[in-house]
C-alpha cells in the first residue's frame, strides 16, 4: 500500500492516523464517562480484612501484612486525590519519576494523557494533510454530498483540537469551563453522527481500511 494518499485512494499514512484518532477518542469517552467511578473510591475505609483481630490474635508476620495492606491502600487513596485536585501536574510527576511503572495511572491521569495524545494526532494529521493531497472523490458521493463530508471532516478536525483543549483548561482552570468542554462534546457527536449519515449510507467507508 503506498504510504501517501492518490488516484487509488487514501494512503498508508492517511489511513494510520485515522484508526489511531479513531481508538485514542473511543478510549477517552471511556475514561471520561467512567472517571466519577474512581473518584467514588476516596474516602472509604482502608481497614483490611482481619483487622478487627489484630492486637494480640494475631501473629506477627500478620500484623505486619494487615499493617502494609491498609498503607498501600491509603498510598491509593492519597494518589486518586492528587490525581482528581491536579491530574495535568499530577501525571507529568508520575511520567518523568517513574512512579507509573510502580503503581500505574489514575483514571484522571490517563484522562489528561489521553487527550495529550487526541492533540499530538490532530497537529499530525493537519501537518500530514499539508504535504499531500486528498484522494479523487469517491462516484458514490452527490455534488452535495462531497461538500457535506468536505464541511463535517473540517469540523470534526477542528474539534480534535477544541474538545481536548477545553478538557485540559479545566483540569487546569476551574469548573467554569465545564460548559465549554460539555458543548465541545456535543459538538462533536452532532458532528460525528452527521458525517456517519453520509459515509455509511454511500458505502464510502471501506476506502479508509
Amino acid at each position: 500500500m503506498p504510504l501517501r494518499n492518490g488516484p487509488h485512494g487514501y494512503g498508508a499514512v492517511t489511513k494510520t492516523f485515522h484508526w489511531l484518532t479513531v481508538l485514542a477518542i473511543a478510549a477517552q469517552f471511556v475514561v471520561g464517562y467512567t472517571m466519577d467511578d474512581d473518584a467514588e473510591g476516596r474516602g472509604r475505609d482502608c481497614d483490611p480484612v482481619g483487622e478487627e483481630r489484630s492486637g494480640g490474635d494475631t501473629s506477627d508476620a500478620e500484623e505486619e501484612r494487615l499493617d502494609r495492606v491498609e498503607e498501600q491502600c491509603e498510598q491509593r487513596q492519597d494518589a486518586r486525590e492528587d490525581a482528581a485536585e491536579n491530574p495535568v501536574a499530577t501525571a507529568y510527576d508520575d511520567l518523568w519519576s517513574g512512579e507509573i511503572t510502580d503503581s500505574g495511572l489514575t483514571q484522571p491521569e490517563w484522562h489528561v494523557l489521553l487527550g495529550i495524545l487526541i492533540l499530538a494526532l490532530g497537529i499530525a494529521r493537519v501537518a500530514w494533510r499539508a504535504l499531500t493531497p486528498l484522494p479523487p472523490w469517491s462516484d458514490a458521493l452527490t455534488r452535495g454530498q462531497q461538500r457535506f463530508v468536505a464541511l463535517t471532516e473540517k469540523v470534526l478536525l477542528a474539534l480534535l483540537f477544541a474538545v481536548p483543549l477545553s478538557g485540559l483548561a479545566l483540569a487546569v482552570g476551574s469548573d467554569d469551563l465545564l460548559p465549554l468542554h460539555i458543548a465541545a462534546h456535543i459538538a462533536f457527536f452532532v458532528t460525528l453522527a452527521a458525517h456517519l449519515s453520509v459515509t455509511l449510507r454511500s458505502r464510502i467507508l471501506p476506502r479508509m481500511i
